[in-house]
C-alpha cells in the first residue's frame, strides 16, 4: 500500500513500519552485525533505488554527529530508505534538525528517534578545552556547552563524557518537543533514545 507523493520526496506503503521496539531491535542487531563483521549490507541493490523512486519509509530516524567516523548506515548495517539521517557536528539540536525530525515522525510516520553521540568528539572537545572557533562554528558554542559544563567535574574522559550528556539532553528536548512530538511520545508512536558509539569498540551503548 503506498500514499501519494509528498513533501520530500513522498512516502511509502504502512507495511514498512515497524513499532518502537522493533525499530530499536532492528537496529542494534545491525550494529552487532557491524562489530562481528557479518554485514549483511541490505537494500543496496539496483531493485531497491527503483522502488525508493515511488516514496520512503525509514523505518528510524538518527540524529548524529557529521564526523567522517560515524555513518549512521554502516553502523547499524542498513541500507538505501532504512534511516532518516540527520547530521551536523556535536549531534546538537535546532530549529532546522528539530523540523527535519518532526518530518520523519510526522510524515514518515517513524516510530523511533536516536540521538547518537560518539567518543572523541572534535566539535565537543574544542568546546571543552575552550578553544577558539572561528567563523560559524562558533555557533555550536552555546548548543555544546552547558553539556560540558555539567560533566565537567566528573570522572573519566571530558569530552566523552559531555557527548554522552549532550545527546541525554537533547533526546529530552526531543522527547518534550511541542507542538509536534511530544504528543506522539506521550501516545506511544514515537520513542526517542540518547546513545554512545565508540569508534574503537564499534558498539552502540543506550544511554
Amino acid at each position: 500500500m503506498f500514499y501519494g507523493m509528498g513533501i520530500f520526496g513522498g512516502e511509502m506503503g504502512q507495511a514498512q513500519m515497524l513499532g518502537c521496539d522493533e525499530a530499536l531491535a532492528k537496529l542494534l542487531a545491525g550494529n552487532k552485525r557491524f562489530i562481528e563483521g557479518k554485514l549483511s549490507h541490505p537494500h543496496q541493490d539496483t531493485g531497491q533505488r527503483v522502488l525508493l523512486g515511488g516514496g520512503q519509509a525509514p523505518f528510524a530516524a538518527i540524529l548524529a554527529c557529521a564526523d567522517s567516523r560515524v555513518p549512521p548506515e554502516v553502523l547499524f548495517d542498513q541500507g538505501l530508505g532504512d534511516l532518516f539521517v540527520v547530521r551536523v557536528a556535536g549531534n546538537i539540536i535546532n530549529d532546522q534538525l528539530l523540523g527535519s525530525l518532526e518530518y520523519a515522525a510526522v510524515h514518515l510516520h517513524t516510530s523511533l528517534i536516536m540521538v547518537m553521540g560518539h567518543s572523541c568528539c572534535g566539535a565537543i572537545g574544542a568546546v571543552a578545552q575552550g578553544s577558539a572557533l572561528e567563523g560559524h562554528m562558533a555557533s555550536l558554542i552555546p548548543a555544546i556547552q552547558p553539556s560540558v559544563d555539567k560533566v565537567r567535574n566528573m570522572e573519566g574522559d571530558l569530552t566523552d563524557n559531555a557527548a554522552r550528556e549532550i545527546a541525554k539532553m537533547t533526546a529530552e528536548q526531543l522527547r518534550t518537543s511541542n507542538p509536534v512530538l511530544a504528543p506522539l511520545v506521550a501516545a506511544g508512536k514515537l520513542r526517542v533514545v540518547a546513545s554512545f558509539y565508540g569508534l574503537e569498540s564499534g558498539k552502540i551503548e543506550l544511554l
